[in-house]
């Protein structure tokens, strides 16, 4: 099993911004990898996946989807 954690510090705001828009993705858990997220002062995602083909494509994802709130955050 693949395992990890990802740590994201920041304002308060910036981390709601992205927990808000991770969380509809931890409903499409599968067999093989999901994630789960926990938000205090800063927001922590941990992954857990079967192999590393799933562990590659959870952490894809999520650093697509962080680069995007990053790139709308940055624009405000």
């Amino acid at each position: 099993m693949f395992t990890s954690e990802i740590e994201i510090k920041g304002d308060k705001a910036f981390l709601k911004a992205c927990f808000e828009a991770l969380e509809p993705e931890t409903k499409f858990k599968t067999n093989r990898a999901n994630y789960t997220m926990k938000l205090d002062k800063t927001l922590k995602i941990t992954i857990e996946a079967q192999d590393a083909t799933a562990f590659r494509a959870v952490t894809t994802t999520l650093t697509g989807l962080l680069s995007v709130i990053e790139k709308a955050w940055m624009v405000k």
